[in-house]
């Protein structure tokens, strides 16, 4: 689980993506991005997410996104993004456990 804080905007996006680039897991794990400590999210933010999605779904894996803020929770569905990238209202911290939500099942993996 990679806890995220501050703003994902311009300000903070290159220190997100930096932390996503050192972040090692194996093949076909869920990554666990805890937003509760970010404040904003814009246009950048979002893009960066889905890029981690997607790097992520290219090696047989997951993006799973923990306990937003209601700015977040409110990009996301904006922009329509809520739809591919569900958000989980909270992460129990157990490994293999998380939150049910909309039919899905969120856990730590191997991150």
């Amino acid at each position: 689980m990679l806890v995220v804080g501050g703003r994902l905007d311009l300000s903070g996006v290159a220190r997100l993506r930096e932390r996503l680039l050192h972040v090692s897991h194996s093949p076909g794990s869920r990554l666990v991005l805890d937003l509760s400590g970010v404040t904003s999210c814009d246009a950048l933010g979002l893009g960066l997410l889905v890029a981690a999605a997607r790097g992520a779904r290219h090696s047989g894996g997951d993006l799973c996104l923990v306990a937003p803020r209601p700015a977040v929770t409110q990009a996301l569905k904006a922009s329509g993004l809520s739809r591919i990238l569900p958000a989980f209202p909270g992460f129990d911290g157990r490994s293999g456990a998380g939150t049910l939500r909309e039919g899905r099942f969120c856990w730590s993996g191997a991150v």
